[in-house]
This record gives C-alpha cells, sequence and structure tokens, in this order.
C-alpha cells in the first residue's frame, strides 16, 4: 500500500448509513449525563465518522480518561474499544469497560482473536477505536506499526482523531468544568488492493502519523 490518502467525503452522507449509529444502552446514557457535568466539551469533524463503511479511529492516548471522552464524542454512535486486558481482571472492571464498548487486548502482543475480532466488527460497519502509540504520552514505533497492520486487515476507513483535555476525571472537575476538545479529521481511505505486508504497515504507519498530527493541529472549528 503506497496511497493511503484522506477522503474527500462530504459530510452529506446520512447517519443512517452506518449502524454505528444506535441507541445508547442504560449504563452508556447514565454515564453520558454524569460526563456532561464534569467539563465543557467541544466536539469538530464528528461527521466523518458517518460515512458508510466500517472505520478504525485512531487517536493520541494521554491518561485513563480519554477512551470514555472520545466515546462520549461520538455517541450517538458506538464505539468500541481495545482495552488493556488488566481492566476485565474485576468482574467490576470487566462490566464497567464492556458496557461501554471495551474488548481486552494484551498490548504486546495482540492474539489472533483480538485482530479477528476488530476485522470483524469493521466488517460489520461499526466504529472500533485504538491508540497507535500504545501506552500514554509515549512514542511506540512497534505499537503503531501494530495498530496499522489490524487496520491493514480490516481494511476499513481510518479516521483520526486528537484529544486535548485532562488525562483523568476527578471529583473537582464537578465544579470547575475543565475544557475538552475532540477533533475527529477526513478518513484515510485504503486501496483496494492494500496487503498486510510490512511495507503496507510501514507505510500506513507514516499517513496515520502525519494525519494525527493535521487533526491536532487543527483543534476545534
Amino acid at each position: 500500500m503506497t496511497n493511503a490518502t484522506p477522503s474527500s467525503s462530504s459530510s452529506s452522507s446520512t447517519a443512517s448509513a452506518s449502524p454505528a449509529l444506535q441507541k445508547p444502552n442504560l449504563f452508556v446514557r447514565i454515564l453520558r449525563v454524569m460526563m456532561s457535568r464534569v467539563a465543557r466539551v467541544t466536539v469538530t469533524g464528528a461527521e466523518h465518522l458517518d460515512t458508510p463503511g466500517g472505520k478504525i479511529v485512531v487517536c493520541n492516548h494521554v491518561g485513563w480518561s480519554d477512551p470514555l471522552w472520545v466515546g462520549y464524542a461520538a455517541l450517538p454512535r458506538k464505539l468500541h474499544q481495545m482495552a488493556k486486558k488488566e481492566l476485565f481482571e474485576t468482574r467490576l472492571g470487566a462490566w464497567f469497560v464492556g458496557s461501554g464498548g471495551g474488548f481486552p487486548v494484551d498490548r504486546g502482543s495482540p492474539s489472533t482473536a483480538t485482530i479477528r475480532h476488530v476485522v470483524s466488527l469493521v466488517n460489520q460497519g461499526q466504529l472500533v477505536l485504538i491508540f497507535p502509540g500504545g501506552t500514554r504520552n509515549a512514542e511506540n514505533p512497534e505499537a503503531k506499526r501494530g495498530a496499522a497492520t489490524i487496520a491493514l486487515r480490516a481494511k476499513g476507513q481510518i479516521v483520526p482523531a486528537h484529544y486535548d483535555g485532562p488525562g483523568e476525571i476527578r471529583a473537582s472537575h464537578f465544579f470547575t468544568r475543565p475544557r475538552i476538545r475532540i477533533t475527529f479529521g477526513p478518513p484515510i481511505v485504503l486501496p483496494p488492493d492494500a496487503t498486510a505486508n510490512k511495507e503496507s504497515a510501514l507505510a500506513l504507519t507514516v499517513a496515520m502519523d502525519e494525519a494525527m498530527k493535521r487533526v491536532a493541529e487543527q483543534g476545534p472549528a
């Protein structure tokens, strides 16, 4: 794959074209109300999630709360999320993360079953969130190539995103309501003949990096 480029699709595509658009479950609805009380959230470019076809959303990772906020920004679309397997070691953790669309992944070495699950979700027209940098605030080239390989196997569009806000939710936020900005950029559309080989993964890694940097520089409208 040598020509992964941002799509020029307009926002005229209707949200109903995406199976990801669905009524949130009770847990998510309650969580949405609570989260709206603890921050002032600005979302830009959400229309890029509504073009037909499954998508992988790639975003920077600053703390444990940003998956919640990116999922919040995507509502009413359901955003499935790759979450570290350690979060599923307790019943409460598994219930909380799973209710929000999370599924376990070994960050060091994603299993074949995990990759197949992502591919299946994308093929069903769903949205999947991946943090290509791996761990928080760290440059992890191996994790980035892994995310690119998963995207190539899924053959879905890739939506770059940027999260600008606190890395955690604190009780004090109910009073201070910090500002959070989440921006989605135009999707990267893979060539029909793209294959999940090393060369293609490296090229897509570069394309994802550039797209994420553009979105970070763009900021809210």
